[in-house]
Formats: C-alpha cells, sequence, structure tokens
C-alpha cells in the first residue's frame, strides 16, 4: 500500500510541477499582453490627440483663409466698381513744368492704374497671400504635430 501511496504522491507532484509551470506560462503570456495593451492605448491617445490638434489646426486655417478669402472679394469687388482706385507714384516733369502757382512742391503726384490692371495686381497680390497663409498652415502644422515630441 505504501508503495501505491508514494507512487499517488510522486504523480500528484508531477502534476502540480506541470500546473505550476503551466500557470507560469500563463503568467508570462499575461504580463506580455497587458503590456501590448498599455503600448496599444498610448498609441490611441496619442492618435486621437493628434486629430484633435489636426481639428484644430485645419480650423483656425481654414476661418482665416474664408476671412481673408471675404475680404479679398470685397476689395476686388470695390476696385471694379470703382469704388477703389490703385494709383502709382508718378514724375511727370512736362505737368510739372505748366502747372501753376497755386500747387504746393511737396505734393506727391499720384497716376490712377488702368482698371483692368488693377484688378490683375489685386488677384496677384491675392495669390501671394494666399500662398504666405499656406505656407503659416505648413509651419503650424510642423511645428505642433510633426516636432511636437522634441
Amino acid at each position: 500500500m505504501n508503495r501505491y501511496l508514494l507512487i499517488a504522491l510522486a504523480a500528484c507532484a508531477v502534476v502540480i510541477l506541470f500546473g505550476w509551470q503551466h500557470i507560469e506560462r500563463q503568467a508570462d503570456q499575461l504580463a506580455t499582453a497587458q503590456g501590448q495593451v498599455n503600448t496599444l492605448t498610448k498609441a490611441a491617445e496619442s492618435r486621437r490627440n493628434t486629430q484633435k490638434l489636426l481639428a484644430t489646426l485645419d480650423t483656425e486655417h481654414t476661418k482665416a483663409l474664408n476671412d481673408a478669402q471675404a475680404t479679398n472679394n470685397q476689395l476686388r469687388a470695390a476696385v471694379a466698381s470703382g469704388a477703389h482706385r490703385l494709383s502709382i507714384k508718378a514724375a511727370c516733369p512736362a505737368v510739372r513744368a505748366t502747372a501753376g502757382a497755386a500747387r504746393v512742391d511737396d505734393a506727391e503726384t499720384r497716376a490712377d492704374i488702368d482698371p483692368a490692371a488693377a484688378e490683375r495686381v489685386v488677384a496677384i497680390t491675392n495669390d501671394g497671400d494666399e500662398a504666405i497663409r499656406a505656407l503659416n498652415g505648413l509651419q503650424d502644422y510642423v511645428n505642433r504635430v510633426c516636432l511636437k515630441g522634441n
């Protein structure tokens, strides 16, 4: 009987040993899985923060673009209707020689620009302003999103 008892105890010890090793493997796998979950959670949070930041940047720059376009459209309409005129500084020696005594010597002589040319000048300046706004948006993106971790 003692022999069977010893064999049974040995068998129980072997089962307990293998069971314990199995439990340790599962504990290691659980720890690894928890580490992966933590990593993925941090990555998801970072992604959400980046998406919020991008949405904020988009909102800011879209509002600035819309405001600027509205102002530019008003300027174009004013130039086209003649409410605003574009002029340049001009030197007209022939006119100055014939001018009467009533004129002031330090008065600035200005010449109006042709309305079609004025519209082209406004369009060119608007294009330049849009390029500057686009560049500012890209710089904000790089500084706030790409270089955020540095």
